[in-house]
């Protein structure tokens, strides 16, 4: 059905990342930060960045607007990363990471995106082996329409992997193949513990890929696969992202049987990217290193 192995990302929430690096945070005081960086974020634009780096075949669809939505465009193009625009009249909102000894991250809200900008962003979805929804969902599309966007990507993907929360995550099991909530998102959406939240999901067929942080991921798919990477201190964010890429771009190459290789890969992906000072990148020595070093959970 879709091109073969080609993975198409798409998402509703672009953002422009600003990552401030300084030694301490003192709140209510004037902070003098060391190091800034700016890079085309949110999640669907993370796990593209990566998709690109791995040298998996991608395609990013993403609606962009005003000068934050210009940048981005430039910066995408600079980086060779392949991205069908939906330009949108709003401003593409920023999003903050303040790295000292702890990270704290700030992030606008998701731009709202009209409906006529919506159908024009689905004219442009084309047949893909591996569609990704990526990133938060803006107030201005509702559960229900959010569904039927769904429901129309599932039509030109052979798989479907969804990554948000809330009640669209609750509406994404009804047409996903896999979804990719952390644990926090898991409890928030369903408003149950771990066991039944992860019942509750699977009702529709879609199978489970939950992070649990410094604790690893676990896909609960026709049986139970967990993988635990060793700990790495850094800027955690974007670890989701890559997390999400390695097991797509593994998934698109071999194939569906090769489920625990690909999350084995993803945690090991995952991990290395926390030691990235900017979301959407790796070394891929340390990920070689890091995959050799990988443990069942």
């Amino acid at each position: 059905m879709g091109a073969a192995n080609l993975i198409g990302v798409i998402t509703l929430s672009p953002a422009v990342d600003i990552t401030y690096g300084l030694e301490t945070v003192r709140l209510g005081q004037v902070n003098r930060v060391q190091q800034v960086t700016r890079s085309p974020g949110g999640k669907g634009l993370n796990v593209a960045r990566v998709l690109k780096k791995l040298g998996a075949d991608a395609v990013l669809h993403a609606p962009l607007g005003g000068a934050s939505g210009a940048w981005i465009r430039e910066r995408l193009e600079e980086l060779q990363v392949n991205l069908v625009e939906t330009e949108i009249q709003a401003e593409t909102r920023s999003a903050v990471a303040v790295v000292g000894k702890e990270v704290s991250v700030f992030n606008e809200p998701a731009t709202p995106i009209s409906e006529s900008e919506l159908e024009r962003l689905e004219g442009t979805l084309d047949t893909v082996s591996i569609a990704v929804v990526t990133g938060s969902v803006p107030a201005s599309v509702t559960v229900d329409r959010f569904s039927k966007f769904l429901g129309k990507i599932k039509q030109k993907s052979e798989i479907l992997v969804v990554d948000t929360t809330g009640e669209y995550l609750i509406a994404a099991s009804k047409h996903a193949d896999y979804l990719k909530p952390n644990l926090e998102e898991l409890l928030a959406a369903t408003a149950l513990t771990e066991g039944p939240a992860i019942a509750m999901l699977r009702q529709q067929g879609s199978r489970v890929i939950l992070s649990l942080g410094e604790q690893g991921v676990v896909l609960h798919s026709q049986q139970r696969v967990g993988f635990r990477a060793p700990k790495q201190q850094g800027n955690p964010t974007g670890a989701g992202d890559a997390l999400t890429a390695g097991f797509v771009s593994t998934l698109a190459r071999l194939g569906p049987a090769s489920e625990s290789e690909s999350l084995r890969f993803a945690c090991a992906l995952s991990a290395a990217s926390i030691l990235s000072p900017v979301a959407g990148d790796f070394s891929p020595e340390l990920v070689t290193k890091l995959l050799a070093e990988v443990e069942e959970a």
